[in-house]
């Protein structure tokens, strides 16, 4: 089975935004099957658990490992991110909405991607608010994340990855 977020010391991952600014995602550490990733933009280091097939990730907020993603999703699956941010309960609901398309990112065409949508949503007094904000995430097998854009017109699309 291929693996949609290849995790190894030393992988890194060059994105370029909508703006021109490009960062790094890189793995720096190992330690059974946690991974430490630091990003080139951010000071705080974020890590990522791989169990079975599920990647747990707390970028979302420091210490609350949330699923990120699966190697064994399919379309029409879907889960809830939820997490603290500015005192406030966020939820993301999770959905993949293809797999197995085709892509085209800054010139290089990824098979078999998988394109995953987040509808964030906020928790103020027991009522759920729809921040009307999407964000689509595409994975490509034995590559990772290739593609963030949003439904604010947002775009993040990887440039160039040494995966080991």
């Amino acid at each position: 089975m291929s693996t949609y977020y290849p995790l190894a010391v030393g992988n890194t991952w060059t994105y370029r935004m909508a703006d021109g600014n490009t960062f790094t995602n890189t793995v720096t550490a190992a330690e059974g099957d946690q991974f430490t990733m630091q990003n080139s933009m951010q000071d705080k280091l974020q890590y990522v658990k791989k169990d079975g097939s599920t990647y747990l990730a707390d970028n979302f907020e420091a210490g609350n490992f949330q699923v990120l993603l699966k190697d064994d999703l399919q379309a029409g699956d879907a889960w809830q991110v939820s997490y603290m941010a500015n005192n406030f309960e966020n939820l993301l609901d999770m959905a993949v909405l293809e797999s197995g398309i085709s892509k085209e990112v800054n010139g290089t065409t990824y098979d078999d991607v998988m394109l995953i949508e987040g509808d964030m949503n906020m928790n103020m007094n027991g009522q759920i608010m729809p921040l009307n904000y999407k964000v689509q995430y595409y994975y490509a097998p034995d590559v990772g994340l290739i593609l963030t854009t949003s439904s604010h017109g947002d775009e993040m699309g990887l440039t160039s990855y040494e995966v080991h």
